[in-house]
């Protein structure tokens, strides 16, 4: 059975670990955040990224004292297993068979883009991430471009359908959430209804 959160790496200062379970749940990131920071006392800072699900825990520089990584990792194994989704599912439940979640790929890329997103956050001060460079930057190139060129591009069909899905997903997220709560629903009681219409000579 996959423990429930593992060590990645451990120095004096710094602890780093993984819980698969949180991984797309931002509010059960945060609150296990908090908690973390106030459970244990040598810590002067902990982040919890809901893409990947990883655990950073840091103390201060002028600290001498050592982190503990066996005990976080048993304290974070803890508060997950006691945490539940938005709709009060167990973060440990097993997953029904018609969403079985990321697959291996796409864990490995949301892994290593989080983590180059972790260090540029934490070389910046934490005053900026990807999320917010990348759009300035691309932004700055276009604005280059109709300068130099002083013509404005007409985008191809396809960024154009790009762009019209992402905007829909961005300002509908409530719209999407719900529908796909109702989805879940309806997959959950099919499920039922063939359990039931199962004949158990049928072997």
């Amino acid at each position: 059975m996959r423990e429930i959160a593992q060590l990645v790496h451990s120095l004096p200062g710094r602890v780093r670990l993984r819980a698969p379970a949180l991984a797309g749940h931002r509010d059960a990131c945060q609150r296990i955040a908090e908690k973390l920071l106030a459970m244990e006392p040598n810590a002067d800072r902990v982040d919890v990224r809901p893409v990947t699900g990883s655990v950073i825990v840091e103390r201060g520089e002028e600290e001498e004292t050592t982190l503990d990584a066996e005990a976080l990792r048993a304290l974070i194994a803890k508060l997950v297993s006691e945490e539940r989704d938005d709709d009060g599912r167990p973060l440990t439940a097993p997953r029904p068979e018609w969403m079985p979640g990321p697959t291996s790929v796409a864990r490995a890329v949301a892994h290593a883009f989080s983590e180059i997103n972790g260090d540029v956050r934490a070389a910046l001060g934490h005053r900026a991430d990807l999320g917010t460079l990348l759009p300035v930057l691309f932004f700055s190139l276009g604005l280059v471009e109709v300068g130099v060129t002083r013509k404005l591009p007409v985008p191809a069909w396809f960024n154009l359908l790009w762009w019209s899905l992402r905007s829909f997903m961005t300002f509908n997220v409530g719209a999407v959430e719900e529908e796909s709560k109702v989805v879940a629903a309806e997959h959950e009681q099919e499920l039922g209804y063939a359990g039931e219409g199962a004949n158990p000579d049928d072997g």
